[in-house]
């Protein structure tokens, strides 16, 4: 109440109302105008029907719907700047944050995502997803409204959500792609270095495991034990990046095997990690299972490449008498998993299969390199020749090139790096993008333009772009979201999960992300020279933003948990909310979006050539390696030293 006149400081002062009418405005008739298309795009980028090419692949997709021109037609786009749209009685109506004003509208970006390919207005309030469609100012705009998508678009109404007032931010996406951060499921915490480079290639979110450099942590995704895991936890409170850990699951058999599954999942992991260094045998495949049902977990698998305590049907059979999911891990021998038919698993219902960025995509350098990658990320030794035999048991020419298939068909749902292990962080929205273009360079040059059918490739016409680009993005985003239960908070656009978001030049889409958001505060983004007069001055690349500093670190991001770890918070003392994670037993492969194909595949046997070995047959229809793999793909030098 105001002490002077004893009226609600919050009621608007009546001599202000009669300068606001309270009518909803009316579109003028005015003489049609036309814009050149190409002037359009350099004003307000690209609109409805135009086509966008991704890096310097040979990906364009086209814009479905522009839902940021309103109802109308463009001339109500909201644009920021010198003489432009947003400023005060035009584009930014006079409501307050306390009538509902997001704190921040993205205007005009190209929205990239399993559910579609649009250009809309985001608006973002209290670090969550609150509208998409057109923003602005409805007391002078009649067609403010949120976008009819096959997600929810609005938090609370549909006009309210997105009109841009006195207390929002405005960040230009004209021209730019916005997407879901990246989720990489397969990442080795050794050095909080890591964490700028997944900023920068557009990961918000690493599930994985580590200690830092024991060798144990260089071999395995696993922080093993309770003390380990919190250890984790602390040292990574600040760092800018959501965090989900794995504990050790390989610890089959008896009572106190059980008490130390369940004590990783009290002290905070969120999955339970079989991987073959620490002993992938069917007991502890089993228990891993039983702990992760009972305790809300899920279990990545990297399965037995030595096929010592079991075959591939063995694993399969351990999974099926389970009756709950997996996430496998590598579902592609290179990185790890039965000798030479672990491929196989992507066959399986109750299976979710990823596959790790070494092989993605077979270049004719792939297979020397892995054969080293297995050496020295798993503790071999080089003049051993059991060691050697080991190493050159996972790297199968054939197979790794029925991988990039399989991800084409969908059947192989999800992408991730096997960070500092064999695979690099900041290339995992990068190797995904390449295996689209290589694999769409495949059917058009090999096969005659010949693409699978659509039920081959899971009811979708690959024949589109539009349709590869959705398959390949979910592979990073929403499917490894649902596969570790995290999909109600992240994974893809869509209102009421976290603005956990990256935008993305064209030119430089997958290689280096211009802007990346935690739950809507700016982390990371590309700048040139602090001591500059403006901020274009060379050298202009990705750094640290304030949302990476300070205590904003611990409010932007998030750590995933088991849903039986909330107690152990308070003893931390850590600053980071802890999710618990959904659980993951009911899911199959037809939660994967866009990648849910399940195609009878078989690998052949090892012959007298070694060059005709392990080469697969998807659907009777084999897939030999091509003899001359690519020499060049894109997104590499043109962008790149090294």
């Amino acid at each position: 109440m105001s002490a002077e006149t004893g009226r609600d400081s919050r009621e608007f002062p009546a001599s202000l109302k009669r300068l606001h009418g309270t009518d909803q405005p009316v579109p003028l008739a005015t003489t049609v105008r036309t814009i050149d298309r190409q002037v359009y795009c350099e004003s307000f980028g690209p609109t409805k029907g135009d086509q966008v090419r991704l890096a310097d692949t040979d990906i364009c997709i086209e814009v479905e719907e522009d839902y940021s021109r309103g109802q109308h037609g463009s001339g109500n786009e909201v644009v920021f700047g010198g003489g432009k749209v947003i400023r005060e009685s035009m584009g930014q109506a006079s409501s307050s944050r306390e009538r509902g004003t997001p704190d921040t509208v993205i205007t005009g970006a190209l929205i990239l995502d399993w559910w579609g390919i649009v250009k809309a207005d985001v608006a973002l309030r209290d670090g969550k997803i609150y509208a998409i469609g057109k923003a602005g100012n409805p007391q002078c705009m009649s067609d403010v409204r949120a976008a009819d998508l096959p997600v929810s678009t609005h938090t609370n109404d549909p006009v309210n959500d997105l009109v841009i007032g006195p207390e929002t931010e405005i960040i230009a996406g004209n021209g730019k792609i916005l997407t879901a951060g990246a989720i990489d499921t397969h990442v080795h915490f050794l050095l909080p270095e890591l964490a700028a480079h997944a900023l920068n290639g557009g990961i918000t979110t690493c599930v994985g495991g580590g200690t830092g450099m024991a060798t144990g942590s260089l071999a395995t995704t696993a922080t093993p034990g309770a003390w380990n895991i919190q250890q984790a936890i602390k040292a990574m409170d600040t760092v800018p990046l959501n965090i989900g850990l794995h504990g050790k699951g390989s610890a089959g058999g008896g009572q106190q095997a059980w008490k130390a599954l369940e004590s990783q999942a009290k002290a905070g992991a969120c999955g339970l990690k079989i991987h073959e260094d620490w002993g992938a045998t069917p007991v502890a495949l089993r228990d891993a299972l039983a702990a992760a049902n009972e305790f809300g977990l899920q279990v990545s698998l990297h399965s037995d490449t030595l096929n010592e305590a079991g075959f591939y049907e063995s694993t399969a059979q351990v999974i099926r008498n389970s009756g709950r999911s997996i996430h496998s891990f590598h579902t592609e021998g290179s990185g790890g998993g039965h000798a030479p038919d672990i491929l196989q698993l992507a066959s399986m219902d109750k299976v979710l299969p990823a596959s790790t960025n070494p092989t993605l995509p077979l270049t004719r350098n792939t297979a020397a390199e892995a054969k080293w990658m297995v050496i020295l990320a798993h503790h071999l030794n080089s003049r051993d020749p059991n060691d050697i035999a080991f190493a050159e048991s996972r790297v199968r020419r054939h197979t790794i090139f029925a991988e990039n298939v399989l991800h084409d068909l969908g059947a192989l749902s999800i992408t991730s790096s096997d960070a500092l292990a064999m695979g690099r962080v900041g290339e995992l929205v990068m190797r995904t993008w390449q295996t689209a273009h290589v694999m769409k360079q495949y059917w058009a040059d090999t096969m005659q333009g010949q693409f699978p059918d659509r039920d081959q490739a899971g009811d979708m016409d690959m024949r589109h772009d539009n349709e590869r680009a959705k398959r390949y993005i979910a592979k990073y985003t929403i499917n490894p979201a649902i596969a570790q239960g995290m999909d109600d908070d992240i994974g893809s656009i869509e209102v009421g999960k976290y603005a956990d978001l990256v935008l993305w030049d064209p030119r430089f889409f997958g290689v280096r992300a211009e802007m990346v958001l935690q739950a809507g505060v700016q982390v990371w983004a590309v700048c040139g020279d602090p001591n500059a007069s403006v901020s274009q001055p060379e050298p202009f690349w990705g750094r640290t933003n304030w949302g990476s500093s300070g205590k904003a670190v611990t409010s932007c991001t998030r750590v995933f948990v088991s849903p039986v770890a909330e107690s152990s918070k308070a003893t931390l003392r850590t600053e980071t909310p802890w999710v618990p994670i959904k659980p993951t037993g009911e899911l199959n492969k037809k939660n994967m979006k866009k990648n849910a194909a399940l195609p009878t595949i078989h690998v052949g046997n090892k012959q007298e050539n070694t060059e005709d070995s392990y080469i697969v047959t998807i659907d009777d229809q084999e897939y030999p390696a091509p003899a001359t793999p690519p020499k060049h793909i894109p997104m590499t030098q043109r962008y790149s030293l090294f």
